[in-house]
């Protein structure tokens, strides 16, 4: 009698493992203050850039503006605020989901980085824009899209690159 129920896969569990050090090591980097620096100076750039003036206080990490009303108001760049926890999180969901498959270990890593750097530059946009919109529309507006809005567009980027390395894997394995 031949066996008709597909065999199944065996489990990466070293590249998981290694994808969730690498996670642990980057999850330190985004919890500490030059991360902080570095997402407060690179959001006041492009805000300085597409002509929204901005200071910056680095002591506390916060970025400070004129609003169109003449409210002056910081905004603190730390963890909570900037989209860090979200690549945290995608970075270990990645680690024990992508990490487990079949497949080499050189393409999860390469996806693995690029996954990284995309969410980054995302949340660096998603960042300066809802200060953009404080700086346009008020802080009603800002609340909004920062609290309601930010976590809905962050979601489609997790999901999305999360799909996307999924799939390249099983079209490479399938090569």
């Amino acid at each position: 009698m031949v066996n008709s129920h597909p065999s199944k896969e065996k489990a990466m569990f070293h590249h998981a493992l290694l994808q969730a050090f690498l996670s642990f090591i980057f999850a330190l980097f985004l919890v500490s203050p030059y991360a902080w620096d570095l997402i407060a100076r690179a959001s006041m750039s492009i805000l300085n850039i597409v002509g929204v003036q901005t200071t910056y206080v680095e002591a506390q990490f916060l970025i400070y503006l004129r609003l169109m009303d003449g409210t002056v108001v910081g905004f603190q760049i730390l963890t909570e605020c900037s989209g860090l926890i979200t690549i945290v999180i995608f970075t270990f969901i990645s680690a024990f989901t992508i990490g487990l498959l079949r497949g080499r270990l050189s393409i999860k890593l390469f996806w693995f980085a690029l996954s990284i750097f995309l969410g980054f530059i995302w949340n660096l946009a998603r960042l300066a824009s809802v200060i953009a919109v404080a700086y346009h529309f008020g802080l009603a507006s800002f609340s909004f899209v920062h609290y309601i809005l930010a976590p809905t567009i962050d979601f489609v980027w997790v999901v999305s690159l999360w799909a996307l390395g999924m799939s390249w894997l099983k079209k490479e394995e399938q090569a």
